[in-house]
């Protein structure tokens, strides 16, 4: 999570109606904290340290990609990344399957009229200060 100046650097793609946190796989043999960063850069094109870890969430939810459901069970590590000033990004990258994704600053005052991914992340990021962990999530209907 990257929050600067009261905003939060949030991304979303051409397929999606809604935002996500910058993030992604960890790699085998490679570290949350060194995942997290190497992630971060390559979304951004910039070098951020970690300022702390914030939470575990555990979340089960669907997924449709190319008119086909999948069912996944995410354990996500959210962490802060440590304030560098709000800095202009222009990074687009293809993320597979057609999609292009970028990142965008949201002012943390609009948060709660975008639609967010996790359905929790509002209250992610309403709390960043005072977060318990683990989280279980559930965003299935089942």
């Amino acid at each position: 999570m990257i929050i600067e100046n009261d905003h939060g650097l949030l991304a979303t793609n051409n397929m999606a109606d809604y935002f996500y946190t910058i993030g992604g796989a960890v790699k085998h043999g490679e570290s949350s904290t060194d995942a997290v960063r190497r992630e971060v850069l390559e979304e951004t094109k910039l070098n951020y340290d970690i300022e702390k870890m914030l939470t575990v969430v555990e979340n089960f939810f669907d997924y449709e990609f190319n008119c086909i459901e999948y069912e996944f069970h995410e354990v996500a590590i959210y962490y802060l990344m440590k304030s560098q000033g709000m800095r202009e990004i222009n990074s687009v990258q293809d993320i597979g399957g057609g999609r292009r994704e970028h990142v965008e600053w949201i002012p943390l005052s609009q948060i709660d009229k975008i639609e967010l991914k996790p359905s929790n992340l509002k209250e992610i990021i309403a709390n960043v200060n005072h977060l318990n962990s683990p989280i279980v999530h559930k965003d299935q209907e089942r």
